[in-house]
């Protein structure tokens, strides 16, 4: 089969370039396992993995134009292109630099407390319906950075910087379904765009952690932002974020 895969370095290429190898063909092959037997039998290839199992959301690529990590993602066989991460900035060939990203992500994610959480809160009960339940799906968020190469809002010219982003926003909902935080996460979310999403569903399209439900996360902000008539977009002019 042929895998076509974007080459890039900076320190010798003026611009990104594509090469085509051919390689066998193996059942249930994926994207991670091409990209492997490329760099083994043909020639290397700078890329990043890890766990193979979209826990660490370290080999998300392009496949064919979707973004995805490249060790869930399964291809035909026929021709595949593979490309670097769409919207960062590239490192060499395949792999990009998340840092921002990811900084950005585990600021949100902070806890906020005006106090000190007690012994009593620790040892209180699970609420398995109201908490555990809405909670642990979000936990499941690698940071791959699939939803955020996909998503229209993010990428809309017309309108940049109006959206987090819905890696950014499933943040905000973890912290807003967790009761040991005390921060104004329906605020916050506002401010970081919730109502610029567009509702496309792209992010539950490519996010390999099928445990989380990107739509249903951004209605139940909506809903609280509603109640407290916080219904206004992001412009782009504001200062927020």
């Amino acid at each position: 089969m042929k895998v076509t895969i974007q080459k890039y370095d900076p320190a010798v290429d003026a611009l990104p370039y594509t090469k085509d190898y051919d390689i066998p063909y193996t059942e249930n092959m994926t994207a991670l396992k091409a990209i492997l037997d490329v760099h083994e039998k043909c020639e290397p290839i700078a890329f990043d993995y890890s766990c193979r199992g979209r826990v660490c959301g370290r080999c998300s690529v392009m496949v064919n134009g979707t973004a995805g990590t490249a060790c869930t993602t399964a291809i035909p066989d026929k021709a595949v292109t593979i490309e670097p991460l769409r919207g960062f900035r590239i490192v060499k060939d395949l792999v990009v630099d998340k840092t921002e990203f990811h900084d950005r992500i585990s600021a949100l994610e902070l806890r906020s407390r005006a106090t000190e959480i007690s012994y009593e809160d620790v040892l209180a009960p699970v609420d398995y319906d109201n908490v555990f339940m809405k909670l642990d799906p979000l936990e499941w968020c690698a940071r791959c950075g699939s939803c955020q190469a996909m998503c229209p809002a993010v990428h809309d010219a017309s309108s940049k910087d109006t959206y987090l982003g819905p890696a950014g926003m499933i943040a905000i909902g973890l912290r807003f379904f967790d009761p040991y935080d005390t921060g104004d996460r329906i605020s916050q979310a506002v401010q970081e765009g919730l109502w610029n999403c567009i509702m496309c569903g792209m992010c539950d399209e490519v996010c390999p952690a099928l445990e989380i439900e990107h739509i249903a996360t951004w209605t139940k902000l909506r809903e609280e932002a509603t109640a407290r008539n916080l219904t206004q977009k992001k412009a782009p002019l504001l200062p927020f974020g």
